[in-house]
């Protein structure tokens, strides 16, 4: 399989070329948009179609879980986003367009699921085993994502990441795959709004500084996990961020839903409907590689 982490693979791309999205019409920026994702997703599947087969974007859902636990999810986003000077709504207007009409014109699996994130349709994904169908069952899969989260999914040795943001492999040893989640429930994660375990749940929101983990204290949970927890407080927050960060506690529910989409999904693209669509959205420069999609 090849996996496709859709919203931050075409934002990459959406984020090289700021000053053209600042200086034209809505129109073209759209246009922009939908050239410059469709172009990427035909370079990856090029890239790595014979090796690992087919391709499935993985796509971000709207109400979150990790919400449910953790109302400070992400809240800072919306923030920095209202700041910037480019148009974020046109711009994912632009992105859910496409989703769409990447499912009712392209030979692809797109699977986007309310109450999902991309990762976690990723980590269901890898995480499929035999009884869902030899189909995917033990096959090599590639991610492509900059996400460090997925780090943790390299236990797996059929497993491979590509950073479009690095531009290169990502890779992780097994022997540190467990310190670094550790310190990821630690240290929390502040693009996501997960303070460190040693702060309170809305510091990020308040504009709070976080109580610093030392290396002292960092290297205690290394070796101790959750033991090294000194208090209720604090192990209160190992569980809340280990909730949010570590992939083994998506929703047994919600892993269901992602595997059963996925097992069910019939892309309902083809080569004509491609064509079809790349002649009406006037795509011109894509149609000499209708054969790379």
């Amino acid at each position: 399989m090849i996996l496709i982490d859709y919203s931050q693979v075409a934002l990459s791309n959406i984020l090289s070329f700021q000053r053209e999205l600042k200086s034209q019409t809505p129109e073209e920026v759209k246009n922009l948009i939908r050239h410059a994702t469709l172009s990427t997703l035909k370079y990856y599947k090029k890239k790595y179609g014979k090796e690992y087969g087919d391709m499935t974007i993985c796509c971000d859902g709207r109400n979150y879980w990790r919400r449910e636990h953790f109302p400070h999810y992400k809240a800072s986003r919306k923030k920095a986003r209202d700041a910037s000077d480019l148009d974020w709504g046109l711009i994912f207007d632009t992105l859910s367009e496409i989703r769409q009409d990447i499912i009712d014109h392209f030979p692809y699996k797109v699977i986007h699921i309310d109450r999902a994130e991309a990762d976690d349709v990723i980590a269901s994904l890898v995480y499929l085993t035999d009884e869902f169908g030899s189909e995917v069952a033990g096959n090599p899969v590639i991610i492509i994502s900059s996400d460090k989260d997925f780090k943790q999914l390299h236990t797996l040795s059929t497993v491979k990441q590509w950073s479009p943001m690095q531009k290169k492999a990502v890779v992780s040893k097994h022997d540190e795959i467990k310190n670094q989640i550790v310190e990821h429930i630690v240290k929390g994660d502040a693009g996501d709004g997960v303070p460190n375990i040693l702060s309170k749940d809305d510091c990020f929101v308040q504009g709070i500084r976080q109580t610093p983990v030392s290396a002292k204290r960092l290297a205690e949970f290394l070796e101790k996990g959750i033991d090294a927890c000194r208090n209720d407080e604090e192990k209160r927050n190992w569980q809340r961020n280990q909730s949010l960060v570590d992939f083994k506690y998506i929703p047994e529910d919600l892993k269901q839903t992602i595997w059963d989409a996925y097992i069910n999904n019939k892309p309902k693209g083809n080569k004509g409907t491609v064509m079809n669509y790349l002649i009406a959205n006037r795509c011109r420069l894509l149609l000499d590689d209708i054969e790379e999609f």
